[in-house]
């Protein structure tokens, strides 16, 4: 009989032994998605379309709409509303109007290998029955890019710098008309 209780003792220490119950901590789960802060009740498809008045006229708009499109789109489970470009057949619940004010590139006075983008822009996002759901009036978006030694200093001669350019602003300006930041 002591032999068997010795038997499971060992048995009960050669488990914890190999880490049942010293494994590494699980990890945290991930944190629910942040409600959209706009009123969306409705709204389940919203059309983009894009302008650029800007004077250099830099950015494409219909890149720059189906950029926001695609951001929309990505969020689609959290928010339950979804979106196409301009471009696409299709009313939509709610059109979202995004205009190109301005569009600068500035090479970094301390390092000629990074740049700072400034694009200037106008957006409102209107219901069907013309009620305007999220506005932003003259907003900033600065973004910063290293450019590699084989890019030319042009920034604006560079395809797929602009195609970054598109892709980024069409993700911060979605995440401040949802998120508000």
């Amino acid at each position: 009989m002591f032999e068997k209780k010795l038997l499971t003792l060992a048995g009960a220490a050669g488990i914890l032994a190999c880490g049942a119950c010293f494994l590494p901590p699980l990890p945290p789960l991930p944190r629910p998605p942040r409600p959209p802060h706009i009123y969306l009740q409705g709204i389940q498809n919203i059309r983009v379309e894009a302008a650029n008045v800007s004077p250099a006229h830099h950015l494409d708009p219909s890149g720059l709409a189906q950029a926001v499109a695609n951001s929309i789109e990505l969020r689609a489970r959290d928010t339950g509303v979804n979106a196409f470009a301009q471009n696409e057949a299709g009313a939509g619940d709610a059109v979202l109007e995004i205009t190109v004010l301005g569009e600068s590139v500035t090479p970094s006075p301390t390092n000629g290998a990074n740049i700072s983008f400034l694009i200037d822009i106008s957006a409102t996002l209107t219901r069907q029955d013309g009620a305007v759901i999220w506005r932003e009036t003259d907003a900033r978006y600065p973004f910063s890019y290293s450019l590699t030694p084989d890019q030319s200093a042009d920034a604006w001669q560079n395809a797929s710098l602009r195609t970054w350019l598109t892709n980024v602003l069409g993700n911060r300006i979605v995440y401040r008309m949802f998120y508000g930041h």
